[in-house]
């Protein structure tokens, strides 16, 4: 069952949500053991939880929902109505299919419904963090500072994923070239040479045996290879699907040699982050914790993240749990029992994010300067060894000539 409830927290603050639970009196003894005092209880119908469908076509951007955060926050910083700035903004933008969705907004906002509530009609365009962030603003009466954090945590994401894309993106042209050259020495030439040499009768060079049957095994098991390499993709999707299989699949790739480190700071920047920006926005942290979860795209760390949260709600310290799980960095951990020594957790938090988000940066930086003399040095020798094979048995014909 679906409840919606309204609570207050130890510090006197109002903080609603919508959880799932056995029965109501189980709910209520989860509450309290958080140590929170609930002032309303109510089971949701089945009308009162369906969502806006996604149309087809419809897509708002990472980037352009940050720049609503960070556009709604200097409007509301600036003295507007909530409706005002919603209205304001939308007028303005660009994509029909956002203004749409605001001007939809508006109208359940003057209607009497929450934002919050509003805005997680649109799952796919209004991430579960960005609602519970507003949420916790609304009910803290500082949502214009709430939306100031919330548009510098999307800003920073956004930047450091397209620094992802712009590190990815020569690498992999050099990648796509690396394949065209050798596709065309192994579909074109290899075979123009191989007809050219049997017409002459005469032993060939072991190189060139080797590289002429590698061309002609490729050539006649194309068709196949092709269904092989679609059946295993095919396969690879369908195992994502099964939740046991995708639970490995995810924790073998943070054990990968190089690209797993990479993955696992990314993975615990994003942790620090997203829990740093609902802590700050005034949300609890089991409730913050629970939410991160969500978010964080890897089922062995989202396992982790609850196994914390139970721990915490059970009593322990977040600190000393993270530190008993490898995954979790010791600095993280180090940092967390610093904020928690002095009340700024969620500083400290963002500071850890910070710190692997540069972190990333320096390793993408140094792979790309290391792939491109790789794929340099790997392309040149694949040419060299076909152009000597080719041509070997071309000198010694020369040679029997003369």
């Amino acid at each position: 069952m679906e409840f919606d409830y309204i609570v207050r927290n130890s510090a006197g603050q109002r903080i609603s949500s919508t959880t799932t639970a056995d029965s109501l009196p189980t709910l209520l003894a989860h509450l309290k053991k958080q140590g929170l005092i609930p002032i309303h209880v109510s089971q949701l119908k089945r009308q009162e939880k369906t969502r806006a469908t996604r149309p087809l076509g419809g897509r708002v951007s990472g980037r352009e929902i940050a720049v609503f955060a960070r556009q709604l926050a200097h409007t509301l910083h600036a003295g507007l109505l909530l409706s005002d700035a919603l209205t304001t903004i939308a007028d303005d933008l660009e994509n029909s299919y956002f203004r749409l969705v605001l001007e939809q907004i508006i109208k359940d906002v003057l209607g009497g419904k929450a934002f919050s509530d509003a805005l997680s009609q649109y799952p796919w365009i209004f991430s579960t963090t960005f609602v519970a962030t507003v949420r916790a603003g609304e009910e803290g009466g500082e949502l214009a500072q709430t939306l100031t954090n919330l548009a510098k945590y999307l800003e920073d994401y956004e930047r450091l994923k397209a620094k992802f894309k712009s590190a990815m993106r020569y690498p992999l042209f050099i990648f796509s070239f690396f394949v065209f050259v050798v596709g065309v020495m192994v579909f074109f030439i290899i075979p123009k040479f191989k007809a050219f040499f049997a017409q002459t009768n005469t032993q060939l060079p072991m190189l060139t045996q080797i590289v002429t049957g590698i061309s002609e095994t490729l050539i006649r098991n194309i068709l196949p290879t092709g269904l092989i390499v679609v059946f295993l993709c095919f396969l690879y999707w369908y195992c994502l699907k099964l939740k046991k299989v995708r639970f490995q699949i995810d924790s073998l790739k943070l054990r990968l040699p190089f690209i797993g480190k990479v993955i696992r700071k990314v993975l615990i920047a994003r942790f620090c982050r997203n829990l740093s920006i609902l802590l700050s926005a005034g949300v609890t942290m089991p409730m913050a914790m629970a939410i991160t979860s969500q978010v964080i795209d890897n089922l062995f760390l989202q396992d982790k993240i609850t196994y914390l949260k139970k721990r915490v709600i059970s009593g322990g310290v977040l600190s000393e749990e993270i530190k008993a799980h490898k995954i979790f960095p010791r600095m993280v951990a180090k940092m967390s029992a610093v904020g928690e020594k002095t009340g700024k957790i969620s500083e400290m938090l963002k500071r850890s994010a910070d710190y692997y988000d540069e972190e990333i940066e320096i390793t993408l930086a140094n792979l790309t300067s290391l792939i491109e003399p790789v794929f340099i040095v790997l392309i040149g020798g694949v040419v060299l060894i076909v152009v000597l094979a080719l041509y070997l048995p071309i000198f010694n014909l020369s040679k029997a000539i003369h």
